[in-house]
C-alpha cells in the first residue's frame, strides 16, 4: 500500500469520521488532525480512535502545529470553516482557515517530495450567476427550463466579472482550490480538487447553518422550529457520506488517474431534493408537523444547483449509491 499513512485534516468532522472509518477498514493508518472547535466533535474522535485512529489535536493555520505530525503519505483537506454565515461575519477568520490554511498543506506536501493532496472544494465557488440559468417555478421545487441540462459542470465560470455574489466563504474556497490547481502544475504536487454540493450522513453534527438535511431531521425528531430562507423551494443534489467516502479513496488509490483535476461531485441528477420536499417526507413520518418561520432569500443562495458528475463517473468505477430518502432514513433511525 503506497499511501499507507493518511493525513486527514479536519478530520473529526462527519466527512473526516466517515472517510477515516472506511480508511482504516481498508488497513491504512490514519491521523485524524483537528482544533475541535466544532461542537460535537470530540465524539467523532473518540469513535475513530477505538477504531485505531491516531487523533492529534491542532490547526492548519499553524506551521508549528503541522511540523509536529509524523511522516505521512498523503494528505485530505477538509479543515474549513464549513458555513457562509459564519464567513460573512468574520471574513478574515474565513480566509485563514479555508485559504490560508490549505495554503499551508499543501506547501507541507511540496516539502515533504509531492505527498498526494485531495481538497474539498465547494459548489459556493460558483457565484449567483447559476440563477440566470433559465428556470419554472413549480409546487414544491424549481426545475430547469431544459429537461436535457445535467447540471453545473467543471467549466461554469467561478468568476461572474463582478455582477454576482459568492460570499466571502465561497472567495475564500475558490481561492484554495485554485492554489491546489497551480501546486499541480507549478510544483507538481499531485492534487485532486473536489467541489462538493449538498452532502450528509452518519456523525454529522449539523445546525441551522451548515448541514441542513441533519439539522431537519434533528428538528423533527426533538420538536424544533425550522428557519426557512427563501420559499423553500431551493434544490440541492445530495451524497451520502459513506458514499463520498468511497470517491476519495478511488481517487488516492489511483491518484495518477485523477492528479491535476478538478470534479463537481454530488449525487447527481438522480439525488436531487428541495427543503420542501424534505419537509414533507419528514412530516409523514408522524407526530407533530415542522413549525416553520421563513426569512428572505440569503446572499449567493443558489436556486437549483445540482452537479453534473459526468466527468468523476467517466473517469472511475465510482458513483452514488445510496438514494436522498435512503440516507434520510438512516439518519433518522441514527438518532434514535
Amino acid at each position: 500500500m503506497k499511501y499507507k499513512t493518511i493525513l486527514i485534516a479536519g478530520g473529526a468532522g462527519f466527512i473526516g469520521t466517515n472517510i477515516g472509518e472506511l480508511a482504516l477498514k481498508r488497513g491504512y493508518k490514519v491521523i485524524i488532525f483537528d482544533n475541535f472547535v466544532r461542537p460535537g466533535v470530540e465524539e467523532n474522535a473518540v469513535y475513530l480512535e477505538k477504531l485505531g485512529g491516531k487523533i492529534i489535536r491542532g490547526d492548519v493555520r499553524s506551521i508549528d502545529d503541522l511540523t509536529r505530525l509524523p511522516k505521512i503519505n498523503a494528505i485530505i483537506n477538509l479543515a474549513a470553516n464549513p458555513g457562509i454565515p459564519w464567513s460573512i461575519k468574520w471574513p478574515l477568520y474565513d480566509f485563514s482557515i479555508n485559504t490560508l490554511g490549505a495554503l499551508n498543506l499543501l506547501e507541507m506536501a511540496r516539502k515533504l517530495g509531492n505527498t498526494p493532496v485531495l481538497f474539498a472544494s465547494t459548489n459556493k465557488i460558483y457565484s449567483e450567476e447559476i440563477n440566470e440559468i433559465p428556470m419554472v417555478e413549480r409546487k414544491t421545487r424549481y426545475v430547469w427550463k431544459d429537461k436535457k441540462f445535467k447540471g453545473i459542470n467543471e467549466e461554469f465560470p467561478m468568476d461572474s466579472a463582478g455582477k454576482y455574489p459568492h460570499s466571502p466563504y465561497g472567495c475564500s474556497k475558490a481561492a484554495a482550490d485554485l492554489y491546489h490547481q497551480e501546486y499541480f502544475h507549478i510544483y507538481g504536487v499531485p492534487t485532486v480538487v473536489n467541489r462538493m454540493s449538498c452532502i450528509y450522513g452518519l456523525h454529522q453534527k449539523g445546525v441551522e447553518d451548515q448541514g441542513w438535511l441533519w439539522w431537519f431531521v434533528e428538528a423533527k425528531k426533538k420538536n424544533l422550529p425550522l428557519n426557512i430562507y427563501g420559499n423553500g423551494k431551493q434544490v440541492r443534489d445530495a451524497l451520502f457520506g459513506t458514499d463520498l467516502a468511497e470517491l476519495y479513496l478511488e481517487e488516492l488509490e489511483n491518484i495518477k488517474k485523477h492528479q491535476g483535476q478538478v470534479y463537481n461531485v454530488g449525487g447527481g441528477l438522480k439525488n436531487t431534493v428541495s427543503l420542501l420536499e424534505v419537509i414533507d417526507y419528514l412530516n409523514k413520518k408522524g407526530g407533530k408537523k415542522l413549525k416553520l418561520k421563513f426569512y428572505p432569500w440569503r446572499p449567493a443562495d443558489h436556486r437549483i444547483y445540482i452537479s453534473d458528475i459526468t466527468k468523476i463517473t467517466a473517469n472511475s468505477k465510482w458513483k452514488p449509491k445510496t438514494t436522498v430518502w435512503q440516507g434520510i432514513d438512516k439518519m433518522w433511525e441514527a438518532m434514535e
